[in-house]
């Protein structure tokens, strides 16, 4: 009886193992629909870096209507810049990459005012500004600034932003015939003037949405060049055209204005006017 039991038993558990080893296998878990990434355009991620909000202080010296950037040698510590800001204007930078790129402050170097030396070699300041046409359709670029070097070659840059299409940008060159300093035009290189080094120019540049006009030391040098501008980087570069290329300032930097306008000729007068007193500069005005 009790063989037939534990037969009986074994049986049962027998046909149990048989079941579960029959049981259908469940399969795995379809996998997910991979999500399509795609990658945003350039120019689009460019315009959704939103420009600095600028606050000029009352009493300014210049037109506080557009001002982009305003930026002073005074404003800077003796030594090297790590970062050169204006205490009259909110959010607005430029700043050195790298130790190697800080340029130096220079006290007293131009009519008792502090200056921005570049060295010629690796320094150069990026600025939280696009002035690119996508951007800044018009633009004013105002500067007080000096070479130690006339030379048409190595190219040099006192400001850009650069990517390889002849987009914004001025400082010396050599395809330009008879004249060393240069603008790009979208289109190539045009001659502006011809500089001389170690003397200190008030130049303004009004960059049109196709056209651009100069003025050095007061004196009209550029009407209406017609120009084509792309897409640039979306900074504006100081001592340098930009990261695509290496083509660093030599001098001095003492101001740089950029209004996101054309202003009309009484301001560009008053803004002359301002920085050719402070600096002890000649105009020369019809």
């Amino acid at each position: 009886m009790k063989r037939i039991l534990i037969a009986a038993l074994l049986f049962t558990a027998a046909l149990a193992c048989k079941k579960r080893d029959e049981a259908p296998v469940e399969p795995p878990p379809a996998p997910k629909p991979a999500v399509m990434q795609t990658k945003a355009d350039d120019s689009q991620k460019k315009l959704a870096t939103p420009q600095p909000s600028v606050t000029l202080a009352a009493g300014a010296p210049i037109p506080a209507n557009g001002v982009a950037l305003w930026l002073q040698g005074d404003d800077a510590r003796a030594g090297k810049v790590a970062a050169w800001a204006n205490p009259l204007v909110a959010n607005v930078t430029a700043t050195a990459a790298s130790a190697a790129e800080q340029p130096e402050a220079v006290a007293g170097a131009l009519n008792g005012h502090t200056v921005i030396r570049f060295d010629g070699d690796k320094n150069m300041l990026m600025t939280n500004i696009d002035i690119s046409p996508a951007r800044m359709p018009e633009a004013t670029i105002i500067a007080v600034f000096s070479s130690k070097a006339d030379a048409p070659t190595p190219l040099r840059k006192l400001y850009g932003d650069d990517n390889g299409a002849y987009d914004r940008a001025a400082g010396i060159d050599n395809r330009a015939e008879g004249k060393n300093y240069t603008l790009f035009t979208g289109k190539g290189v045009e001659g502006d003037f011809q500089l001389e080094k170690e003397k200190p120019y008030l130049t303004v540049d009004q960059l049109g949405a196709k056209d651009v006009s100069t003025w050095v030391n007061g004196h009209a040098t550029l009407a209406r060049v017609e120009t084509d501008y792309g897409e640039a980087l979306p900074n504006m570069y100081i001592g340098g055209t930009g990261t695509s290329y290496h083509e660093p300032w030599m001098g001095d930097v003492a101001e740089i204005i950029v209004y996101a306008r054309a202003l009309t000729d009484q301001e560009r007068t008053q803004v002359e006017d301002y920085l050719a007193h402070k600096y002890a500069l000649t105009l020369q005005r019809p």
